[in-house]
């Protein structure tokens, strides 16, 4: 139930290409900048308990920060409580495909945010595992990233899905959320000048 709350919540991710599309590269690269300092601001607060405790007493805040503190718990896994965000990493992982890789972003964006969903909820039915992960739950990015980077016309999509399924199995650093968007991004380039 808490990785199907998750993945409600990381589907909000598909904003990013639908703002690429309606308003362009730019006004989603700023919205993009601007949503990165808010989401830093609370990580910050998030993980420094002091930070946190100061903030309350110097703002007078008399809410009940544990309900809050809970609600943000019971969303994230246990190994990310005392580390950087997901969220975080997404966001940089859309800054540099839209900055570096525009032509390629929306397609690529809708992958890490379809796909990762997918092999997340169908990989913990996964029988056959890899590390932490399950090769169902790589087969799940594979098949939904090919479809996806077929809709937009990519030229070469199961490699390029392979790629993302690949980085997501491995669970390259610092992030799966940066890294796939990334390694898609630099694959999609380095074929169109291959090919």
């Amino acid at each position: 139930m808490i990785e199907l709350k998750r993945k409600i919540v990381h589907f909000t991710g598909l904003t990013v290409p639908a703002l690429q599309v309606g308003f362009g590269r730019d006004f989603t690269i700023s919205f993009l900048v601007i949503v990165l300092i808010v989401f830093t601001l609370f990580e910050s607060v998030r993980l420094d308990k002091k930070l946190r405790d100061d903030l309350k007493k110097g703002l007078k805040l008399y809410l009940r920060f544990e309900d809050i503190e809970r609600v943000i718990d019971e969303m994230t896994r246990f190994h990310e409580r005392s580390r950087i965000g997901a969220h975080i990493y997404f966001v940089l992982g859309s800054l540099a495909v839209l900055w570096f890789f525009p032509d390629y972003s929306v397609g690529i964006i809708t992958v890490a945010v379809v796909s990762d969903a997918l092999a997340s909820i169908l990989g913990r039915f996964g029988r056959v595992r890899v590390g932490r992960k399950t090769i169902e739950g790589f087969l799940s990015y594979l098949i939904s990233g090919f479809a996806i980077l077929t809709f937009f016309n990519f030229s070469h999509p199961f490699l390029i899905a392979l790629v993302g399924a690949t980085v997501e199995l491995l669970n390259v650093p610092p992030d799966d959320n940066f890294s796939c968007q990334v390694s898609m991004g630099i694959f999609a380039y380095l074929l169109s000048i291959a090919f």
